[in-house]
This record gives structure tokens, sequence and C-alpha cells, in this order.
């Protein structure tokens, strides 16, 4: 199985996220784009299908950026691949 470049892009994003979980602070977009080398267009197109799938959810403002909407622990790498790949 060959997971495309946008799935790749999304586990990355998530990643990112989930190992700044315990913060409890937003990441904002450009710093996931650069630390995982995505292009920004790109990854907000991704970071729209994670937040109406309920992965991530997102703060407007100054101070913000994107969250893990649950634990990490509970979305596993088929759910991430399934909702942006369709079923495989």
């Amino acid at each position: 199985m060959k997971i495309s470049s946008k799935g790749d892009y999304a586990l990355r994003a998530l990643l990112t996220l989930a190992l700044r979980n315990e913060d409890k602070k937003p990441v904002r977009l450009p710093e996931i784009a650069q630390q995982n080398q995505i292009p920004i267009k790109f990854l907000e197109q991704i970071m729209i299908q994670l937040k109406g799938a309920g992965f991530v959810t997102s703060r407007r403002g100054r101070h913000g950026g994107y969250l893990m909407a649950r634990p990490p622990s509970e979305i596993t790498m088929g759910d991430v691949i399934r909702l942006i790949d369709g079923s495989v």
C-alpha cells in the first residue's frame, strides 16, 4: 500500500500537534508547515479536512493556531489515511 503525499503530510501535521499536546498551546500553521516542509496552501486544505473530521480544532486571533481535538492515543494512522485518501 502506498500513502499519498497528502496523507503523509496529514500524518506529519498531526504528529507535530500530538507532540505539543501537553502544552495546550495552539500551534500556528506556518510553524507546522516549516517544521515539516509542507507547502502552506496545501497544509491549509489538509487542516480543514482534519478539523471537519474532529481530529483537530482551531483558535483564531493573535494566540491562535491548531490543537488536537481529542487525545492522540484515540487517533489511528488508518483513520487519518481513510479520511485523506479514502478507503484502501
